[in-house]
């Protein structure tokens, strides 16, 4: 029986016993006569004044890079979103109250990729989670950087990716019928500016079993809000 570490903090679900959407579409979209039960979505983000926050933070002997200040933002933010918290393990669906994130980092060579796996960042303030953040990324960068172990909290991490010099309006990820069950994929892409706004593209791959565009809107306005400092 596949169960999610402790750490994640996982609530078994029962869908036979929730209301609305989800006591149906758990069990129907997770079946294995679905081909292909994700959404996928490109947006383009109006980051302008995210960005001037951020500035200001950096300029004020701040650490991290825009795409840290997003990760962390974009976490906390899934936080408060049950739908995009949910997992699959076996036959069982969890709700994780504290799930990883999965990173990849791009290194080049014959190697091309190595990965980043952060934990407890819902219970981390900006200051912890970026120097977590920076010396794991600095362990994945070194030439003799070992890789992560996380074959085994995969299955159950946010996925959030950094494309910087892709302007894509479009992007649709891979996925596996085993393996990915519930996950959320999230890429950001190149920031570029259209008048006086400054625009960045998000790629979004949702499980239709848990999520749909609906809850993707509720996320994103308040992704938003939060950049803003709301």
């Amino acid at each position: 029986m596949i169960i999610p570490p402790e750490r994640y903090e996982p609530e078994r679900v029962e869908p036979a016993r929730l209301e609305g959407w989800l006591s149906f579409s758990l069990d129907f979209f997770s079946g294995p006569e679905l081909q292909n039960p994700y959404l996928d979505v490109t947006l383009q983000l109006d980051i302008t004044e995210a960005f001037a926050r951020y500035t200001a933070i950096k300029s004020s002997c701040g650490k991290g890079t825009f795409f840290a200040y997003l990760l962390w933002h974009l976490a906390r933010t899934l936080q408060s979103h049950p739908s995009f918290n949910l997992r699959r393990a076996g036959e069982e669906w969890y709700l994780l109250h504290n799930p990883p994130i999965f990173i990849p980092v791009a290194v080049g060579g014959a190697v091309r990729f190595r990965e980043i796996v952060l934990e407890d960042v819902y219970r981390q303030d900006y200051r912890t989670f970026i120097d977590v953040y920076l010396e794991k990324l600095a362990i994945a960068r070194r030439p003799d950087g070992d890789p992560e172990n996380s074959t085994e909290v995969f299955n159950f991490a946010h996925f959030i990716g950094n494309l910087p010099n892709l302007r894509f309006t479009g992007l649709t990820l891979h996925w596996h019928p085993v393996q990915m069950q519930g996950q959320s994929f999230f890429y950001f892409g190149q920031r570029y500016s259209e008048g006086a706004r400054l625009l960045m593209p998000l790629s979004v791959k949702m499980h239709h079993a848990c999520t749909d565009f609906f809850v993707l809107d509720e996320l994103i306005t308040d992704f938003n809000l939060r950049l803003a400092g709301q």
